[in-house]
């Protein structure tokens, strides 16, 4: 047999060998896997999806790879990924964006139930709202005081979209009306918070806990179900009468939609066995973020309810969308 003639039957054979395994689920994965970030390297996105995709590169048998694709509040990579076969190797990394975007687009650019299938949820981000140090109050119900004494006096940073939401619901529940105050980013919002030109800001207690701990922030509030570990005197905003708030922005996995069954059952499988690994949970732990792994079947039924929990804040505060 000539080389070429060699060349030409290995690489169809390969080919044939690849497109098998493709069709048929019980022969996944063959192949690397694309895990999809759609933040830049370095953030709590980026970390998560590493730490796991080392554990879930032993359990599957091939390399899952990180993959940066950020831009347009994420909508970039989750299209990317939207677009991609539905074979189980191209993997998105979602959270927060999916599941708000039905509130703040008329049509969602991608819509985390029609383009996609979700795999698993991975952990909760901690959230905590934290006023400038020399805010004449602290605690929260102080400054809710504050603002029915002095409408319109106390004001809030809003570096995310999703923020926008959770200032109008604090605002709705508690029957005060804060001031938005839009921010490009969060280093630019602690600029202004530092200089005592905004009072209030949301952001993830793994940003915000060296700050908190040298008394440049004081926190008001976390979110969630429950108390963090690392300020267990910081109540809850569901604790201070704000009845049923306990959101919480997420980290999960999603596929394409029309991934197989058997592929995405295999792949939350591997998923839910990293986050039970011992030292992942501590990894988890060291960054301040809760561990919440679920089904599928679990998973589509959070985002859709948190997803219509956006939308009726955004109905109800009157915010129109683009």
């Amino acid at each position: 047999m000539s080389i070429i003639r060699y060349i030409v039957v290995l690489v169809v054979t390969v080919t044939t060998a690849l497109a098998s395994a493709q069709e048929n689920p019980s022969r996944y994965p063959n192949q690397p896997i694309k895990l999809i970030v759609v933040y830049q390297a370095g953030g709590a996105n980026d970390i998560i999806a590493r730490v796991l995709a080392d554990r879930m590169t032993r359990t599957l048998g091939q390399p899952v790879m990180v993959i940066n694709r950020p831009g347009a509040n994420g909508s970039l990579g989750a299209q990317f990924v939207a677009n991609s076969a539905p074979d189980g190797y191209t993997i998105l990394m979602g959270g927060a964006p999916l599941v708000v975007a039905r509130a703040l687009y008329k049509t969602p650019p991608v819509d985390f139930e029609t383009s996609l299938t979700p795999v698993g949820k991975a952990v909760n981000l901690n959230l905590v709202l934290v006023a400038r140090k020399a805010f004449p109050v602290d605690s929260f119900p102080q400054a809710v005081a504050l603002e029915r004494a002095k409408p319109g006096s106390i004001s809030m940073a809003i570096t995310a979209s999703a923020y926008e939401f959770y200032l109008a619901r604090i605002n709705r529940l508690a029957g005060i009306d804060i001031l938005k105050v839009p921010y490009p980013g969060v280093p630019a919002a602690m600029n202004d918070l530092n200089g005592n030109r905004v009072d209030l800001l949301i952001d993830t207690l793994a940003a915000q806990k060296s700050f908190i701990l040298s008394g440049a922030t004081k926190p008001l509030a976390v979110f969630g179900r429950k108390r963090v570990a690392a300020f267990p005197e910081v109540p809850t905003l569901s604790e201070l009468g704000l009845k049923d708030f306990e959101d919480q922005p997420f980290v999960g996995m999603l596929v394409p939609r029309k991934t197989p069954d058997p592929i995405v059952y295999k792949l939350n499988a591997a998923l839910n066995e990293a986050l039970a690994d011992h030292e992942i949970q501590a990894k988890l732990a060291s960054l301040d973020l809760d561990v919440d792994s679920k089904t599928p079947e679990a998973f589509l039924r959070e985002m859709r309810r948190d997803s219509a929990r956006f939308v009726e804040t955004g109905a109800q505060a009157g915010i129109e969308k683009q």
